[in-house]
């Protein structure tokens, strides 16, 4: 049999995909978008925060006007609640996890204009938010600032380790065990000894960590490009805002430095060095039987049941050789740049050192949690110890101690040595090598000889200072926990100076600009489910029998959830309040809810389904529905968070689909969100059943009283007024309501109505492919374009003509073209 060994050829036209993203390019695919992935978490909330330091500081100086200042202050504080810090002593780590890259722009310079022109309800181009600023003090500033906070964190765990050590230390003063030189027995010490050494070392790295925190914390901001602005500006303001200690004083180092990025990258490594070596000796301890095997530090065998491994010690070396690695890609990509603003030297580094912060602390945390497992096992024996020679140089000492020379002294112990360990000696053999190194002696060497070589706890009577006796380790401990408490007060001191200048920048953007301007632009309350849209079928088959569909699709559904999603993807700074189940069918509506810019205040009901709908629908046919309630049957007025009333429009939508949410209870949440300084609207949608009496005297009476603007379709305004013409409807509904009445009439397009004039807009002509949800859009782009300072009428326009497109395209396509007409 002869074998083939002839390569087979390629796929004919077959090419290794260079994206994984076609709507991307290869460019943006493999960098723009993973850098952002990367960054984005960490730097958004940095530049929120810098931002507000520098508007505030614009408006104070008279570089801004006070309207123009005050706009943005609203909208950087509506970024703030969506993606700040909860709280000022929250540790390093971003608190959104992820923001999704969709190509609209190139970084998160940009994606924070972009969204903080749909917080403030402008276009980007009417944006001051960078005057007097460049990319490169803000990139400079906001790595500064979490890096600061990447420091604080780490001198906390690394200073409470110190403090552990100190209590082991303090319980392990007499165990005592043979320390090594070269891997090699050198002589007795105790445990108590290594670990106040260790303590040292890492004091020693917490004074270094100190004296980088002091330099990180110089404020760049205000350098601009890197030579400063003409415009007349406060730099230290902004630095004493933000919780810098000061301003630069050289504003080109200012930008284009990056000493503070190697210190920092440098002492990392050094952390992770000391901790690996201290490693490598607790593990031969461990394998030694000297101290015990934590059972939660180790992993077992695949084929030795009995073995216990402790390769986390491993694993720490290992976490080591990372960080001296992650180390010299920060050094080597900063030496790859000029000494001048580069993406090299600044922005290129911070994943390194992000990733770098990661893994020390975790690293710091495992030798933390050692420290904590130390416990003495099986001690080497005084015996054992004295058979490893360990007590030779004791035995030398105490010759020299008589006057003998050092080097005969020596000679001595080694003469002896090569015979036996100092168990092994006889009187005879002592005298015999004091003899042969010519010292005489008539029993009291020979005496001193035999002692000292065969007691190694004469050390623990060591008085030297910094050794293993017992009195020397109590004063290193006490030395050790004196810088250790004053190391500890100045890190205090720094994180409640930031701490401070968060709280005061905060209450002073508020006091500018009052509490409710940390909202969204539009909030919408009300009902969420799946909706199972039964495409070319408008009734169900009889019963028994089964009709097949071209396609049955699974959309996000309820009025409220579709308004909310529709105004997110239009850049409008939204927030969702529903309730759902805890089943797959609430995770699903989560799921599918998600969406940049739209806050979620999804509240469970564990015992409960979640509302679901089936729609069947035929094109150039109204559809009918079958809904079930589940959570939303439950939700009540009391479930919504008082957050969700600080906005500047407050949508109830899917009245009648919310059972405890009617009547007097939608009237108090409505008249809440009216003294919370919010226009409210209504959309109340269809009531199962029909139109009644009931239902109108329970609108006009409890609910209308508190609405500001109500968005019924054509069916809904009849229903409500019991009028047949649209317009005689709409002027009855706006004069016995007192609200701006905004109807959608579907294909003839909408129409508003003040109670004295009213206007119509027709709707363009299109192929209507799909009108689930056309409505809710609608509602969603009308109130949108009211948030950004658009009048009723042109808003009624952008609506009528944005839900026309909408119908017109397959679902999947209605995201991006959303997205599309941000301003």
């Amino acid at each position: 049999m002869t074998q083939d060994n002839t390569a087979p050829e390629p796929e004919a036209g077959r090419r290794a995909p260079l994206r994984d993203r076609d709507d991307l390019s290869i460019y943006w695919d493999n960098h723009l978008r993973v850098a952002f992935e990367q960054s984005a978490p960490h730097d958004l909330p940095a530049m929120v925060e810098a931002s507000l330091a520098h508007v505030t500081m614009l408006r104070e100086t008279k570089a801004l006007p006070e309207p123009r200042a005050d706009r943005l202050l609203r909208g950087l504080l509506t970024l703030w609640q969506r993606w700040g810090d909860a709280e000022p002593s929250e540790d390093w780590r971003p608190r959104v996890a992820s923001h999704p890259f969709d190509g609209s722009v190139e970084d998160p310079y940009y994606y924070l204009e972009q969204q903080l022109a749909a917080a403030c309800g402008i276009s980007t181009s009417d944006l001051d938010v960078q005057l007097a600023r460049s990319r490169n003090d803000l990139d400079a500033g906001v790595f500064r600032m979490i890096l600061r906070r990447c420091i604080l964190d780490l001198a906390e765990l690394l200073l409470q380790t110190v403090r552990d050590l100190e209590e082991v230390a303090a319980r392990t003063t007499d165990a005592l065990l043979i320390g090594h030189t070269h891997r090699r027995p050198a002589q007795p010490t105790t445990i108590a000894h290594v670990l106040s050494g260790l303590a040292e070392a890492m004091l020693s790295q917490a004074e270094e960590l100190l004296s980088v925190y002091d330099e990180m914390n110089v404020s760049p901001l205000g350098s601009a490009a890197f030579t400063g602005t003409d415009i007349a500006i406060d730099a230290q303001r902004v630095a004493d805002l933000l919780g810098f200690s000061s301003s630069f004083t050289a504003s080109y180092e200012a930008v284009a430095g990056a000493e503070h990025f190697m210190r920092l990258a440098g002492l990392h490594a050094r952390i992770a060095s000391t901790g690996a070596r201290w490693a490598r000796v607790l593990q031969e301890w461990m394998n030694l039987g000297w101290v015990r095997m934590p059972d939660e530090f180790t992993q077992g065998s695949s084929i030795m049941p009995q073995k216990k491994n402790p390769v986390v010690l491993e694993h720490l070396v290992s976490m080591s050789g990372a960080a001296n690695g992650e180390a010299n890609a920060v050094f080597t990509t900063i030496a790859a740049g000029w000494y001048e603003d580069s993406n090299n030297a600044t922005t290129d580094v911070q994943k390194h050192l992000w990733s770098s912060t990661e893994r020390i602390i975790r690293f710091v945390r495992l030798l933390d949690g050692l420290t904590l497992e130390i416990e003495p096992a099986d001690l080497p024996s005084d015996e054992d110890i004295v058979r490893s020679g360990a007590t030779t140089t004791a035995v030398a000492e105490a010759l020299a101690g008589q006057s003998v020379p050092w080097r005969s002294a020596h000679d001595v112990v080694g003469t002896l040595f090569r015979q036996g360990d100092p168990t092994t000696w006889s009187a005879d053999q002592v005298e015999e090598a004091l003899a042969g190194a010519g010292i005489d002696d008539d029993g009291p060497l020979r005496d001193l000889v035999l002692s000292s070589g065969r007691d190694p706890r004469r050390i623990l009577e060591r008085e030297q200072p910094g050794s293993p006796g017992r009195q020397a380790i109590a004063v290193a401990l006490q030395h050790a926990e004196q810088r250790e408490r004053s190391l500890s007060a100045q890190f205090q001191e720094r994180r409640r100076l930031l701490t401070d200048a968060r709280e005061r920048l905060l209450g002073t953007v508020t006091d500018l600009v009052g509490t409710a301007s940390a909202t969204c632009a539009l909030s919408v309350i009300g009902n969420a489910n799946l909706d199972v849209i039964v495409h070319s079928a408008t009734t169900f088959p009889p019963a028994g029998t089964e009709q097949i569909v071209p396609e049955i699709e699974v959309r996000l559904g309820g009025s409220a959830a579709i308004a909310a999603q529709r105004a997110a993807q239009l850049g409008i700074a939204a927030r969702l309040t529903a309730k759902v189940g805890d089943d797959a069918s609430g995770r699903m509506v989560r799921a599918l809810a998600e969406t940049e810019g739209l806050a979620l205040d999804l509240i469970s009901a564990p015992s409960e389904g979640s509302g679901l709908t089936v729609a069947a629908e035929e094109e150039g046919s109204e559809r009918s529905f079958l809904s079930s309630l589940g959570a939303m049957g439950t939700f009540t007025a009391e479930d919504v968070p008082p957050e969700a009333l600080q906005a500047r429009y407050v949508l109830l939508s899917g009245y009648f689909l919310l059972p405890e949410f009617q009547g007097a209870s939608a009237a108090s949440l409505l008249r809440e969100a009216q003294r919370s300084g919010a226009t409210t609207a209504v959309d109340t949608g269809h009531p199962d059943g029909g139109w009644s009496d009931d239902f109108r005297d329970e609108l006009f009476e409890h609910v209308l009283p508190h609405t500001d603007i109500v968005l019924p379709n054509e069916s809904e305004l009849r229903g409500l007024t019991d009028l047949e013409d649209v317009e005689d409807a709409a002027r009855d509904l706006a004069v016995r309501s007192g609200a701006l009445v905004v109807a959608k009439l579907g294909a003839e397009g909408g129409l508003l109505c003040d109670g004295e004039e009213l206007y119509r807009v027709t709707a363009p002509e299109v192929k209507v492919r799909d009108t689930t949800g056309a409505g809710d859009s609608f509602n969603a782009v009308f109130l949108g374009a009211l948030s950004r300072g658009v009048g009723a009428r042109e808003a009624l326009e952008t609506a009528v003509a944005t839900a026309s497109q909408l119908v017109a395209l397959d679902p999947q396509e209605r995201d991006q073209h959303l997205r599309s007409l941000r301003g």
